[in-house]
């Protein structure tokens, strides 16, 4: 994905929590559902998908929340305990992904993102890119893991 080089750090909005990511992304994008929206406080939260064992927390212990998808899987997301940002989530039914909260990166602008996701839910200004691929729902990442497709399968 562009010039995304691992390790690369990312922070809380206060700093109290550090994390490295040691793994270039499978896929970047941009989810639009409600749950999303609320949880950046905008209109979308931009994400990337990565081993779930390609992160470690270097400093702070993030707290964690739990809570049922609209798909009914459970989604487990980290925030710092200070400050509230929300860092990464984990998919009950993709245990070995974690997805990263791309404005938690020092260096976001080098993720490329390519699709978005929950159009459905999409405010009515936000205009997106014809050359990205777009979902209604949930997204299809079969192609972004084709040289890992046992780690993207459900579990």
């Amino acid at each position: 994905m562009n010039s995304f080089n691992p390790p690369e750090i990312g922070f809380c909005q206060c700093g109290e929590c550090k994390y490295i990511v040691d793994a270039t992304p499978y896929v970047a994008y941009t989810c639009h559902c409600k749950e999303c929206q609320k949880l950046s406080s905008s209109a979308f939260n931009t994400c990337m998908q990565v081993p779930a064992e390609a992160i470690s927390l270097e400093r702070g212990k993030p707290q964690t929340k739990s809570r049922v998808a609209d798909s009914g899987n459970v989604l487990e997301t980290w925030f710092c305990r200070k400050c509230g940002s929300a860092l990464f989530s984990q998919n009950s039914a993709r245990p070995r992904i974690k997805t990263i909260y791309v404005g938690t990166l020092e260096n976001a602008k080098f993720i490329e993102v390519d699709a978005h996701i929950w159009l459905d839910r999409k405010l009515p200004w936000v205009v997106l890119s014809k050359t990205h691929r777009l979902f209604p729902k949930a997204g299809d990442w079969t192609q972004d893991y084709v040289n890992d497709i046992e780690r993207y399968k459900p579990k």
